[in-house]
């Protein structure tokens, strides 16, 4: 490709009239062709960065959805957290409401059961008594005959 330097040491033949015609446009054609090459890739070079341009802007949305989208999950995962915290801290509370509730229904079933064999225990010792006076009747009884 030339160089800026070399068209400015191209030197042409002189000829009577001047510089030789078909040399210096046989150099322009070189100095259009390499300018238009070094168009088209400026050209295309313009395009790429566009392209590439465009793509960091898609990659920045993407990254900011990702980034909101972490926001989200991060929010749900904490709320998540707190619910199921408060969720076993209910389950927790029940269940010992309803140990209380069973703890007071053994003990009352306990007394009962006491109470129960406590009249049992009396209504024992009053069969033995009546048994006893009885047995000390006919004892009585016997001794008279």
């Amino acid at each position: 490709m030339l160089r800026p330097i070399d068209i400015q040491n191209k030197e042409f033949e002189k000829k009577l009239k001047g510089y030789d015609c078909d040399a210096v446009d046989d150099f322009l054609d070189i100095v259009i062709q390499d300018y238009d090459a070094l168009c088209k890739e400026n050209k295309a070079l313009i395009d790429k960065i566009k392209m590439l341009t465009e793509t960091v802007e898609h990659y920045k949305e993407a990254e900011d959805t990702i980034q909101k989208s972490l926001e989200v999950a991060q929010q749900s995962a904490q709320d998540m957290k707190n619910n199921a915290s408060m969720e076993a801290e209910a389950i927790v509370n029940r269940a010992k409401l309803d140990a209380t509730r069973l703890a007071r229904q053994i003990d009352d079933e306990h007394i009962k059961k006491h109470q129960e064999m406590l009249k049992m225990k009396q209504e024992i010792d009053t069969y033995k008594l009546r048994v006893k006076t009885v047995c000390e009747n006919l004892i009585k009884t016997i001794d008279e005959i």
